[in-house]
């Protein structure tokens, strides 16, 4: 049966997906029948981006009468995930959420309760797990060369550009996003989760706002009226850059700013942005690990520093990103694994990896191919579900609770009582 998407949020992050559904390469198998957002303005805007004439929507029960959607794309700021993936499976359809899932502890179980009762799967978008290059490691992994992984570092930097765009959104707002630890590092703690194929128990962090918000010696309500911007500000939202960025602006957020008030280009300075910028977290693994994890948004460069260490065994792994969409700056990459037990017997293994160009190094095109049609093989547990959504979200509401309290935070017990 073809299957008829719709998409909720009419954002870049719902374009990313709709543009795939239009493009004729899943003619045969998806279409995009429907999208939804409170913003109508926005909704036509996206419709011109894409050169379609996509039904919108803001009431969805009309939209689940009318259009009949088979799957639901959820796009929406990531406090109301758990709305429409209710929505969805009230009306039938199959969920497939954004990550993170959503960001608490009472909706994660809320979802999981969801699923039971309605007898359906909510999907967990992570496309990180598609890149080529993480997909190698993962294939590398299950060889079992290294032995039995006991201590992983991770740590992952953000530039003044792509880590500055989190501090102008909705996402500055830890009650929308839940903060870095929750909004982006899940893609992170999903990433190890995978990687280990293990199940985080415990969570220590520290985290504070160093850089943006309360933290800036100037500030306006916005880049584009701003008295500082293309002079003190080294952090002005320049858009304009290429004719793509001016359409998507133009079209789904400028046009659409009057109807309900979103500014896209706010102050990273405005003094009641709350989430961290500077992060460090401890987590256990059942089966034993140790992960040590920092997160920092308003480095010079972009990318991560991986490396895992075994009983038989290490490997080192690391990637340079250029562009809000995560593109790799090099041609090929590569990740080293060492063996041996004494210097002299020292191994070093170099494992070369043909970079992708696309859109996040090659995810999305392949998420949009597991996600949009019947192709089936799936040897590394690429497809996520509900509880590989809830371990990765919970890690970072873990996160955020041991910051407030001052203590570790068990996982499971997140899962099974009220905080």
């Amino acid at each position: 049966m073809k299957r008829r998407f719709a998409i909720a949020g009419a954002g870049v992050r719902g374009l990313c997906f709709a543009r795939a559904l239009v493009s004729g390469e899943y003619g045969d198998e998806a279409s995009l029948v429907a999208l939804y957002d409170l913003n109508v303005s926005r909704m036509k805007g996206f419709n011109g981006i894409l050169k379609a004439d996509i039904p919108i929507y803001t009431d969805f029960s009309e939209l689940a009468d009318k259009s009949a959607p088979t799957h639901l794309i959820i796009c929406t700021p990531d406090a109301i995930h758990h709305q429409f993936i209710e929505q969805a499976l009230r009306h039938g359809m199959e969920a497939v959420t954004e990550k993170p899932m959503t960001t608490d502890a009472e909706k994660v179980r809320h979802i999981l309760e969801l699923e039971k009762k309605y007898g359906r799967q909510v999907t967990v978008t992570f496309n990180y797990r598609f890149v080529p290059y993480v997909a190698r490691i993962k294939e590398y992994l299950q060889q079992e060369k290294l032995g039995k992984i006991l201590s992983v570092t991770l740590e992952w930097y953000l530039d003044k550009v792509h880590g500055a765009e989190y501090f102008r959104r909705w996402h500055s707002d830890m009650k929308m996003s839940g903060g870095l630890l929750v909004h982006k590092a899940t893609h992170h703690f999903d990433l190890i989760n995978w990687l280990l194929g293990d199940v985080p128990q415990e969570v220590s962090a520290f985290g504070a706002l160093k850089v943006y918000g309360r933290n800036g010696t100037f500030r306006g309500e916005r880049c584009s009226t701003c008295p500082h911007a293309g002079s003190k500000c080294q952090y002005e939202m320049k858009v304009h850059k290429v004719e793509e960025d001016r359409e998507i602006f133009d079209k789904i957020y400028w046009e659409a700013e009057n109807e309900d008030g979103y500014i896209r280009d706010r102050c990273l300075f405005d003094p009641d942005i709350d989430i961290y910028d500077t992060m460090s977290v401890l987590v256990k693994y059942r089966g034993g690990a140790q992960l040590s994890y920092a997160l920092n948004a308003y480095s010079p460069t972009e990318g991560y520093r991986l490396t895992m260490t075994g009983t038989e065994g290490r490997l080192e792994a690391s990637e340079t990103h250029s562009g809000i969409f995560m593109y790799p700056k090099e041609e090929k990459n590569s990740f080293k694994v060492y063996t041996g037990i004494s210097r002299k017997e020292l191994h070093e293994e170099i494992i070369e990896v043909d970079s992708d160009k696309s859109d996040h190094g090659g995810g999305d095109s392949r998420l949009y191919r597991h996600l949009f049609t019947d192709y089936a093989d799936d040897p590394l547990g690429q497809m996520a579900g509900s509880y590989d959504g809830a371990m990765s979200c919970l890690t970072g509401i873990g996160a955020n609770l041991s910051i407030e309290r001052g203590v570790a935070v068990s996982i499971s017990g997140l899962l099974r009582q009220d905080k």
